[in-house]
């Protein structure tokens, strides 16, 4: 008989849309023990089922709705989902994150893992509760915006408890960086989640249940959580005060706020779109997530005017920035006008407001014309472009059946120079912290673009380290110290320091937690020894802090040899040449990129890859238990 899993649902739920066909199995025990979770249990599933070369919006494709074995628990921040797959927009391994109720109450309803697969004939919606999973038809909601249909949902499931994540006419349209939108307003915005649930027919799914999620020692654990909830909840009166658009205002100071698509790094209308004014002017309430203390959700919306909006979730600090800052815009009334847009129609609004900012300076340059736009002039400072972009875009009308198709694509098309400002990583638009202005750390981390590309927070924010000067709770494990100088490339340990950093963030995605709760300083954080005291409380494994670093670690490379599988190597680990370009102006006008390569090297080395090629180490895939992974990887190798 099997050992009871404590912690975790225990099985996993099976659902065939092209053949209807629904089946439950068990969590392999045996791999949980290797990957505990969320995105690197998923990846593993990606990495063994998926052929390479394969289409991301074939029906072969999988969809994962991944929890952790602490999604869901008294820990705070527990209310995270992660969504797994292979990604349209970039063709490498795909995961975005989303916080609200869904990740809990998957668990709840008894499933680790949710696996979709196959291409329904029509639309259609999951409605689960517990051993109750129901394929119903979406074609009345087909077409309705993301609010929209989750009204119509819950109305007709008789549960306004459950949780749903839907799409919009984005994902619909197979726009290639459509959302999740879980809880109406809670995005799970990257890499084209969205768009992989719009290939499949699959309008939404809807959870609910109620099972109990049981720790191996009760009295440990609560003493565990409530040690974390504790120091976790110091952040509520810093971090939760503003939310994460309250860092606005300080990054442009610093000469790090990204503007006009990347030109600079300082925006003079910074103030009238900070989160102070957000605050003073149109926040309604702080949210939160399911058993967050932080509370960092802004609830707001514009009472009247040209750009009246109803109550949301949204304004967040990227979405100030990429549908703001970038595009010149300091009209506060209309961010918050496009961030609801972008929700309701499930569209990223990073990558959104990446691709718009790019549309306006082609449009500058002359390779994009009133033709192309329909007699819309696109220039900058001007809101209504970016309202009607957003059409555009949403609909496929015009330029914005290009821009559909990301910055990456939409450049390749324009030929020219397009290429050299449509600022991305591997396809993936760059969000809205600089890899000049910020730090050089984020250079690296862009670069490399693992596991999905150019982001910010997955798998950690490096820039913790130079730039925020934050250890993370990490030294003990051998976290350097930081550079005197953010700007300093070679010779600062900055190889060991991104192999730890990372090795540490991969565990958000594969505990299923916020981001938001290892982000903090050393005393307001769960570190790699609190994760240790909450995990071998909750499963009864006696998992060490730096087993977990270890177990970040494998994750990190079995998401760099899914993406080499796809053909990436060290030439893709560059950056765009408007990201080495001088910036143009503002407190940290001149700094550029100076020697990626320098850092390159010292990161593979610290990583044990293969300077040459990138391609991890046979010897580092083996010591991580990774050995048929590297003779796949390798065998093609000269």
């Amino acid at each position: 008989m099997a050992e009871k899993l404590y912690g975790y649902a225990g099985k996993i739920l099976r659902v065939n849309l092209t053949t209807s066909k629904i089946s439950v199995e068990p969590t392999d025990e045996a791999l949980l023990k290797r990957y505990l979770g969320g995105t690197a249990y998923a990846a593993r599933i990606l990495w063994d089922r998926l052929p390479a070369g394969l289409d991301p919006l074939s029906p072969d494709n999988l969809f994962i709705v991944c929890t952790g074995p602490l999604t869901g628990t008294l820990i705070p921040c527990s209310g995270s989902v992660e969504f797994c797959f292979k990604s349209p927009l970039t063709g490498i391994f795909g995961e975005t994150r989303a916080g609200g109720m869904f990740g809990p109450k998957v668990k709840f309803a008894g499933y680790d893992f949710i696996i979709v697969e196959g291409r329904a004939e029509k639309p259609v919606y999951l409605n689960i509760f517990d051993d109750e999973v129901e394929i119903r038809d979406a074609s009345h909601i087909w077409g309705k915006t993301v609010h929209e249909a989750t009204d119509i949902i819950l109305d007709e499931i008789h549960n306004h408890n459950a949780s749903v994540a839907c799409i919009g006419p984005g994902g619909e349209k197979l726009v290639r960086y459509a959302s999740i939108m879980v809880d109406y307003d809670r995005a799970a915005g990257r890499c084209g989640g969205g768009t992989v649930m719009g290939s499949k027919n699959l309008k939404a799914i809807a959870v609910d249940g109620d099972r109990d999620i049981v720790a191996a020692d009760p009295d440990k654990f609560w003493e565990a959580a409530m040690e974390g909830m504790k120091r976790v909840g110091k952040r509520r009166n810093t971090f939760g005060i503003l939310g994460t658009i309250g860092g606005l205002a300080g990054l442009n100071e610093a000469g790090a706020l990204p503007t006009k698509n990347f030109q600079t790094c300082y925006f003079e209308d910074a103030p009238k779109i900070s989160g102070d004014e957000l605050a003073r002017k149109y926040l309604a309430k702080r949210r939160a997530c399911f058993a967050c203390p932080i509370g960092c959700g802004r609830y707001a919306g514009i009472p009247g005017g040209k750009y009246l909006t109803p109550l949301h979730e949204g304004s967040e600090y990227e979405t100030a920035v990429m549908l703001g800052a970038e595009a010149l815009v300091s009209d506060l009334e209309a961010i918050v006008r496009a961030s609801y847009l972008c929700n309701t129609y499930g569209l990223d609004t990073i990558s959104t407001g990446n691709v718009i900012a790019f549309a306006i300076e082609a449009f500058e340059r002359g390779l994009i014309t009133e033709e192309d736009t329909g007699g819309l002039k696109l220039r900058w400072g001007d809101p209504d472009v970016v309202l009607d972009l957003i059409d555009m875009i949403v609909q496929r009308r015009n330029i914005g059946d290009l821009l559909a198709e990301g910055v990456k694509r939409a450049a390749e098309k324009l030929n020219k120079d397009a290429a050299d400002f449509a600022c991305h990583g591997k396809g993936l638009e760059m969000p809205a912290h600089d890899s000049r202005g910020t730090g050089k750390s984020i250079a690296v981390q862009y670069a490399i673009g693992n596991p999905r590309g150019a982001c910010h927070v997955h798998p950690s924010w490096t820039a913790m380290w130079d730039f925020s000067r934050n250890d993370m709770g990490l030294k003990e494990f051998g976290l350097p110290d930081p550079p005197k100088d953010r700007f300093q490339e070679t010779g600062v340990n900055r190889g060991k320091a991104f192999k730890i950093i990372v090795s540490f963030g991969e565990l958000a995605s594969i505990l299923v937690i916020c981001t938001q709760a290892i982000h903090g300083t050393a005393e307001e954080n769960l570190n790699p020894t609190r994760l240790s005291a909450l995990l071998s409380a909750l499963t009864g494994w006696d998992i060490t802090a730096k087993e977990l670093l270890t177990l970040g670690e494998r994750s990190y490379n079995l998401k760099r040899c899914f993406n080499v599988r796809e053909g990436i190597s060290r030439k893709d680990d560059k950056l765009p040449r408007r990201q080495v370009e001088p910036l143009a102006s503002g407190p940290t006008k001149g700094i550029k990129v100076e020697n990626l390569e320098g850092m390159l090297d010292e990161v593979y080395e610290a990583l044990g890859w293969d300077k040459k090629t990138g391609i991890p180490s046979k010897e580092k895939l083996s010591e991580l238990g990774l050995q048929d992974v590297a003779d796949a990887v390798w065998k093609k190798q000269p």
